[in-house]
């Protein structure tokens, strides 16, 4: 199943957002992976995950359309178990026949993590025929599907998720009304994603020199938040 562009339109729900992309296909393609990009650091990899826990699911709509749903994931990890992803949908989402027919045929599900990234200017390289490139840190995630719409592990999954972001909300969220938080659970899908196997890719000028990796951390440390971000990761990765 081929995706074109401008068939691409998004569900803006209330329970959305739009940072990463789960991808849903019935052939998944590979990461395209230079050996000197490859990002093989489990803890690196789980840093990312957990810092930038958005996701757009994209696949074909209850009409047969390209479709965007965008929805938060939560890593869970447990000694001995595999990695785990977890979220949830508006159950009004006409994406979700799709996805429920997806979990039946336990088709793999790929989710992909775009962490920072940014514009790098040729002027930071030590010769004048170089062009300007996008350093950036993304994970894909591939696993199986498994739904989650019995309330009270819905209610579970919630809270994580809350626990995650914002511990405080917590006991307000206890104190609403018992009906009110049935009808909020009705209203949601949850789901699980199993991994299978994860590819990292931290495209940070490692092709590059080690002066002009110099200069180009320099820099990025003086430009916008997202040019920083990229900057800390040439940092964490010792480039």
């Amino acid at each position: 199943m081929a995706l074109s562009w401008y068939q691409v339109r998004p569900y803006a729900g209330r329970h959305t957002a739009s940072v990463l992309i789960l991808l849903f296909f019935f052939k998944l393609p590979a990461m395209y992976q230079p050996a000197h990009f490859r990002l093989q650091d489990d803890a690196q990899i789980r840093h990312l995950i957990a810092t930038q826990p958005l996701a757009a699911v994209i696949g074909p709509d209850a009409a047969g359309q390209a479709f965007v749903s965008h929805l938060p994931l939560t890593l869970l990890e447990e000694e001995g178990k595999p990695l785990v992803l977890e979220g949830h949908m508006a159950r009004a989402n006409p994406h979700w026949a799709w996805l429920e027919a997806q979990a039946a045929n336990q088709t793999e599900v790929l989710a992909v993590f775009s962490g920072p990234s940014a514009y790098i200017s040729p002027q930071h390289y030590e010769h004048e025929r170089n062009v300007p490139t996008w350093n950036y840190v993304a994970v894909h995630a591939y696993g199986r599907l498994d739904l989650v719409d019995e309330a009270s592990a819905k209610d579970a999954l919630l809270k994580r998720l809350i626990g995650q972001h914002e511990p405080g909300y917590a006991a307000q969220w206890r104190g609403l009304p018992e009906d009110y938080q049935s009808k909020l659970l009705a209203a949601i899908v949850g789901f699980r994603l199993r991994l299978t196997r994860l590819e990292a890719k931290a495209k940070l000028s490692q092709n590059r020199s080690a002066l002009e990796r110099q200069r180009i951390q320099a820099g990025l440390s003086q430009g916008s938040a997202a040019e920083q971000a990229v900057a800390q990761w040439m940092q964490r990765l010792g480039l």
